[in-house]
């Protein structure tokens, strides 16, 4: 994580490069500083990394993420623990 401080004057202005998910952590931690995106340098993709022989369990995987995707659930998760829903940059994959 980067964390900038500028100064001029009196006045402070503090900004944070790092992932969304520390940004809201930071933000329960003290409120105060009351950070808010400003732009998306880049998305990450999350993954589930498999062994190639198992391709029943690659299925079974897909299916699940279909169906939480199309139901809500995945997107309720990832809200959970990124503060955030799930950006359209992954759905659209």
């Amino acid at each position: 994580m980067g964390l900038f401080r500028f100064c001029r004057l009196s006045l402070q202005a503090y900004a944070v490069a790092t992932s969304a998910t520390l940004v809201n952590q930071i933000k329960k931690q003290n409120p105060k500083l009351n950070f808010e995106p400003k732009m998306t340098l880049t998305v990450f993709d999350l993954a589930i990394g498999l062994q190639k022989n198992q391709p029943e369990l690659k299925e079974k995987l897909n299916e699940w993420i279909e169906t939480n995707i199309k139901n809500g659930k995945l997107n309720a998760i990832y809200e959970k623990y990124h503060g955030e829903p799930i950006p359209q940059e992954i759905l659209n994959r």
